[in-house]
């Protein structure tokens, strides 16, 4: 079977564009788009709500958020007239977990990707009691959906482990796909030395946006730009209200987010869990200086690293930045270079892995035991599975 003939939908619970996880399947589908004969996203958006899109709730944990349920009955539809050849779902969640088994049902092969340490992350939001909970019941569901798909995918090194750990005999380490935009606007290195310090994402617990603020406090002689929302939203304002060096310039569309990567020096991503890190990664492809936490995933991948600034373990985000500030003019440019060049190349690499994977999985039989097909007219008529 020829790649360009593939037909893929994506179903994912994140919003377009508002986290790592909605960021990275939307670039993936407008990159893939150009690949293949189709590509579907189904996910929830709140500029232009997907068809598939039915009501929400605030999101448990962080009242910043909504979570979405999907239209089932649309949802199938749609199926039946795509007739996918791989289904995409990065679980466990409603939409997810919907997608994950209508597909199941109608035998097309599924793709379940992990890149979420839900472990870590009922933590931070739920307490110790809820967190044990709710966490396990999360994991439990990942590895439900792992037993069943046809393959699965991951980010990191860290999160293979995980995943064998879990059962999965050959997870796929893909890498992290890049918006168009960022791409094709001409980018140059930063004239002079470092002036203005940049964070973007969400403002919540596992960012440790704290020790960004703090930064930012100990630093008067530099300007500090936040760019996101979450519950820790309050915090940021008061600390900008306090410091004359912080602006705080709330959630922005991902052209915005461009504008301000290229009008500062450096990006920080100070994170205490971050499977990735998708906005280093925008960075580097904008040729600006970034330093990242220890726990940031994309420390992990040898194509990136030499364009990166790792903090070492102890090591503070001032001290990483006077490390920056204390390199020879001509290192700091040619790190910023190296950086673009190196993400362009992850970029196009990822895209070809993503066909592979994809190409696999379309002719590859689920692991788990067959679902019984739904009572849907034209599978039944044309078969549960679409041909290749």
């Amino acid at each position: 079977m020829e790649t360009h003939k593939l037909r893929i939908l994506f179903i994912m619970d994140a919003v377009q564009g508002r986290n790592g996880v909605g960021s990275y399947y939307q670039d993936l589908a407008g990159q893939l788009g150009e690949r293949v004969e189709r590509v579907e996203l189904v996910a929830p958006s709140l500029d232009s709500p997907h068809p598939c899109q039915g009501g929400s709730v605030l999101m448990p944990g962080d009242r910043t958020q909504r979570l979405f349920f999907p239209r089932i009955r649309t949802l199938t539809r749609l199926m039946e007239e795509m007739r996918p050849h791989v289904v995409v779902v990065p679980g466990p969640g409603i939409f997810s977990l919907c997608g994950y088994w209508l597909a199941r049902r109608l035998g097309i092969p599924v793709c379940v990707t992990f890149q979420t340490d839900y472990t870590h992350l009922a933590q931070l939001y739920w307490g110790a009691l809820l967190a044990k909970v709710n966490g396990g019941l999360l994991e439990r569901l990942n590895l439900v959906m792992f037993r069943g798909a046809s393959s699965v995918a991951t980010i990191s090194e860290a999160m293979v482990e995980r995943a064998c750990a879990a059962g999965v005999t050959r997870p796929h380490l893909v890498g992290t796909p890049i918006a168009e935009e960022f791409i094709r606007r001409p980018a140059a290195p930063p004239q002079g030395g470092v002036r203005s310090v940049l964070f973007v994402g969400r403002l919540a617990a596992e960012k440790h946006i704290d020790a960004f603020l703090e930064l930012a406090a100990c630093r008067p002689e530099l300007s500090f730009t936040v760019v996101g929302d979450g519950p820790l939203r309050g915090l940021v304002q008061s600390s900008a209200g306090r410091l004359d060096n912080l602006q705080y310039a709330g959630w922005r569309s991902r052209s915005e987010v461009i504008t301000f990567i290229d009008s500062h020096e450096v990006l920080m991503l100070p994170s205490s869990v971050e499977a990735f890190g998708t906005v280093a990664l925008e960075a580097m492809a904008r040729a600006r200086w970034v330093i990242t936490s220890p726990a940031c995933g994309i420390n992990h991948w040898p194509e990136l690293a030499e364009g990166l600034l790792p903090l070492s373990e102890g090591e503070t985000l001032d001290e990483g930045l006077r490390r920056l500030e204390q390199m020879a003019p001509a290192r700091r440019t040619e790190l910023a270079e190296l950086g673009r060049n190196l993400a362009l190349e992850v970029n196009n690499r990822t895209l070809a892995s993503w066909e592979e994977i994809l190409h696999q999985t379309a002719l590859h039989p689920s692991w788990g035991s067959p679902v019984p097909p739904l009572t849907l007219r034209r599978f039944r008529r044309t078969g549960s599975r679409p041909s290749l």
